[in-house]
């Protein structure tokens, strides 16, 4: 990950993620798997969850870019 992308992340990705509203369901997964993962394991998942978001981006900005004439 380059560090542009790594700034990205810290900067606009994930804010932008954690800005997002979860319902009751998601909360309890999210409290659950934190209650069962040490805190090196969650650091680890923050790691693996900041590679899969950034590659999501991604994939995004290419698709806006190849469907750019289409969307017009």
């Amino acid at each position: 990950m380059t560090d542009f992308m790594r700034w990205m992340y810290d900067h606009y990705i994930r804010p932008n993620i954690e800005s997002q509203p979860i319902d009751e369901g998601e909360a309890l997964q999210i409290d659950l798997l934190n209650n069962v993962l040490n805190p090196q394991m969650r650091k680890t998942l923050q790691e693996v969850l900041a590679i899969y978001a950034i590659q999501s981006f991604r994939l995004g900005v290419r698709t806006r870019i190849a469907l750019n004439e289409d969307l017009r």
